[in-house]
């Protein structure tokens, strides 16, 4: 290493102090540092190839590329370096710098960065631990304590409020972690909520169907589409438009349904599912039902799952038909358009809750265990044709 000075015409080397290790067997097994200087050379001679060697205590030549490992020369190893160790750098270091050498390049040839041989000449002081302002005081860990002694079925979140109406804020976390390190947090299950549920389970076709309303725009006036659904296939039984609701076009829909699926009137009668609309609750539409000894049942308040495939539906035609449309015509083009969807909507739309099935064939199958064998078989014809082609064997 040289230490590099431009001067006018050529270039100029100062003096530099190398450091050799020396055999064993040239200092009596002891490791010394000699000091080797360079002779002025300008920059028409030639320094490199080993041409000028420097001459120690041992014969045996050191060439001029020599970098000697200063690192095992002070007795560093690759760990961590001690208290003692330290102090030889430090004294090292100094005493380079007496001899003319920079502390830069002294640390460079040890491997030590300035700021760590900066911080072991002048040691900082070690900053004091401050105490954690968060934490909670021994009175406030006590009123958590008889909070939850006095209510002891309360959860933390309960035991910050009742500490807040006391007149003590704590966080609903410190109160938390406090009574975990306790063991006093006890585990936790939100219980399902009933009404999360629909009250029935349809097993086959006619035995539920489900009734409402929803309003579409003809001329740019309100008017109403009454549907009558089965909940087992999700086919769309009956449909009417009108222009307001009452219980009359209720008990009309119903009667329509039956005829449309050949039922008897002294036979089984589906059970009506609606809401509690005022043409579903009248005294006209609860003796119809009750004369023909059919069952009439409401849907929960707010509750739209009780009648949840209803309200599906209504979200599927206003997708895909009435918002398009924005507003028919005329009371015939209305009937017209949403009749040729609903007859699409039976016989050709998939539907994901029928496992991508019609309507129509569910309702006409009517056996849930005989339309997962037919899908079942579907995925078996489907998986060896396909093993078939990758096979080359042409069916």
């Amino acid at each position: 290493m040289f230490l590099h000075s431009r001067g006018s015409g050529k270039t100029r080397y100062t003096e530099l102090h190398v450091l050799h290790v020396e055999a064993a067997a040239c200092r009596g097994g002891q490791r010394q540092f000699t000091q080797y200087q360079t002779p002025e050379i300008t920059g028409s001679q030639e320094t490199g190839g080993g041409k000028q060697k420097a001459q120690g205590a041992c014969s045996e030549p050191v060439p001029d590329h020599y970098e000697p490992k200063k690192r095992d020369e002070l007795g560093l190893g690759p760990g961590r370096i001690m208290e003692e160790q330290k102090k030889t750098i430090i004294a090292f270091v100094r005493d380079q710098k007496v001899k003319g050498q920079s502390i830069t390049e002294s640390l460079k040839a040890l491997g030590i960065k300035r700021s760590t041989y900066y911080n072991w000449v002048s040691p900082r002081e070690e900053k004091k631990t401050r105490r954690n302002i968060r934490e909670l005081t021994p009175r406030e860990q006590r009123a958590i304590e008889e909070a939850k002694e006095r209510y002891p079925h309360l959860r933390h979140r309960q035991i910050q409020g009742i500490l807040q109406n006391q007149g003590v804020y704590l966080s609903m976390s410190s109160v938390y972690h406090h009574l975990k390190a306790l063991n006093q947090v006890e585990p936790y299950e939100r219980r399902p909520s009933p009404l999360k549920e629909p009250k029935y389970s349809i097993w086959k076709k006619n035995l539920m169907w489900g009734c409402d309303w929803t309003k579409l725009l003809i001329n740019h006036i309100r008017w109403y589409l009454i549907i009558l659904i089965d909940f087992f296939s999700r086919s769309i039984i009956g449909y009417d438009v009108h222009p307001s609701i009452n219980a009359s076009h209720v008990k009309h829909l119903y009667a329509r349904g039956l005829k449309s699926q050949g039922i008897s009137y002294t036979g089984i009668l589906p059970e009506l599912r609606t809401d509690r609309g005022s043409p579903n609750t009248s005294w006209v539409t609860k003796e119809f039902f009750s004369l023909m000894g059919a069952d009439l049942s409401y849907a929960r308040v707010r509750r739209p799952t009780d009648n949840a495939l209803t309200e599906r539906f209504f979200g599927t035609v206003k997708q895909e038909e009435i918002h398009i449309v924005g507003s028919y015509p005329d009371e015939q083009s209305a009937r017209y358009e949403i009749g040729r969807y609903i007859d699409a909507y039976n016989t050709q739309r998939p539907h994901q809750g029928l496992w991508n099935f019609t309507p129509s064939m569910v309702h006409d199958l009517n056996n849930n265990t005989l339309l997962l064998q037919k899908l079942s078989q579907l995925k078996y014809e489907a998986k060896m044709k396909r093993k078939l082609y990758w096979e080359g064997i042409t069916i």
